[in-house]
């Protein structure tokens, strides 16, 4: 096993949302080595590969990876921060044991904005995503609280290219 644990090194309650945590936890070891893997791995991560930074959204956390520790904003309380810290113990130790078979990414991924996004949705505003419109399915994309398969328009033949156009985009290739 590549990385042993990740221990708590504190908790509070989070700035943006004083219902939720954030916290800061230490790895058993240094992980730099593995984050242009992970950067690969995770989608719509952004790499600064200058100061070893790996950000992303899991959902509606931001997590932050350093070389030697990581932060969690957004937890809903202890149980979920407990619960994304052993998914990212497992993706980490996952990525190792399959980085034979992983393009390193060593550069940074550029995140497509909601209003790059927007253009490739359908522009119905039918609401079957459950968002009032388009731009606003758009930002939560953005956001990491929603995914392209929940736009039912984009399953059908017809938006076949503007779906692929659009997974490619969000992929960040």
């Amino acid at each position: 096993m590549y990385l042993q644990d990740i221990r708590i090194i504190y908790m509070e309650p989070c700035l943006a949302d004083p219902e939720k945590i954030r916290l800061k936890a230490r790895f058993s070891r240094d992980i730099r080595e593995l984050m242009p893997y992970l950067n690969a791995v995770i989608p719509h991560a952004v790499y600064n590969p200058e100061i070893h930074t790996l950000t992303f959204t899991k959902e509606f956390r931001l997590l932050t990876v350093y070389p030697q520790e990581m932060t969690i904003a957004k937890a809903l309380n202890t149980t979920d921060a407990f619960k994304t810290l052993d998914w990212f113990k497992d993706l980490v130790n996952d990525t190792y044991a399959r980085r034979d078979q992983i393009e390193p990414l060593y550069t940074r991924r550029r995140r497509p904005t909601a209003l790059e996004i927007y253009k490739y949705l359908p522009g119905k505003n039918c609401k079957q995503c459950g968002e009032p419109t388009c731009l606003a399915f758009a930002g939560k994309i953005f956001m990491g609280y929603r995914s392209l398969d929940e736009c039912g328009l984009l399953a059908r033949e017809e938006y076949t290219v503007l779906r692929e156009a659009l997974r490619q985009l969000v992929a960040g290739g």
